[in-house]
């Protein structure tokens, strides 16, 4: 008889199951490098709410969109009187997006780097580790283009996701909601 689990099925399950028994987003075991070429990992927001995406540079759609929300909620959660965020952008295009391309892609886009934390993954291992915890699939379909699916995540200040969006389209409204009653729990400590 044959199996229906491939060995690709059985990576994600693992995935999956570590992902359900970690603590914090900032426990994935991955490695990255930072826009200036250090070595680093997903945990370059640790200690602030941050918001986490995943994108590519060569993307002329929907990731520049993605950044375009991200600042949309970026402005909500100001006028909500909260302006502690950091937002972090890690590339699933690890052959093509490497930290001074990033770099100079932040510049272009005007990000402020002391908020706006661009990664490029260390391994194709590293990128579909942190995709496949945060609910991203995405595929290389060559000549440089990926199709991918859009996520935002909301994390606290230890790095465990407290809400999630997963469409371009989709109210951000949870996003605030879930930032508001983190904060609650987080004066009550």
């Amino acid at each position: 008889m044959k199996s229906l689990i491939r060995p690709s099925m059985l990576l994600i399950v693992l995935l999956a199951a570590q992902n359900i028994f970690a603590q914090s987003l900032y426990d994935l075991k991955t490695s990255w490098r930072d826009i200036e070429n250090k070595k680093t990992d997903v945990s370059v927001a640790a200690g602030s709410y941050a918001l986490i995406a995943m994108v590519y540079t060569g993307c002329a759609h929907a990731c520049p969109m993605t950044i375009s929300k991200i600042k949309k909620i970026e402005e909500e959660f100001s006028k909500a009187k909260f302006t502690e965020l950091k937002i972090v952008l890690a590339s699933f295009d690890v052959k093509n997006d490497r930290p001074e391309k990033l770099k100079k892609y932040q510049a272009e886009r005007k990000l402020n780097p002391e908020q706006w934390k661009f990664l490029a993954a260390e391994t194709d291992d590293d990128a579909r580790k942190l995709a496949v915890t945060l609910g991203i699939s995405y595929k290389d379909i060559g000549d440089g283009d990926f199709s991918h699916s859009n996520a935002i995540t909301l994390l606290d200040r230890s790095g465990k996701v407290i809400a999630s969006i997963n469409s371009l389209n989709a109210e951000t409204a949870p996003l605030l909601a879930a930032l508001q009653e983190s904060l609650k729990k987080d004066t009550k400590k």
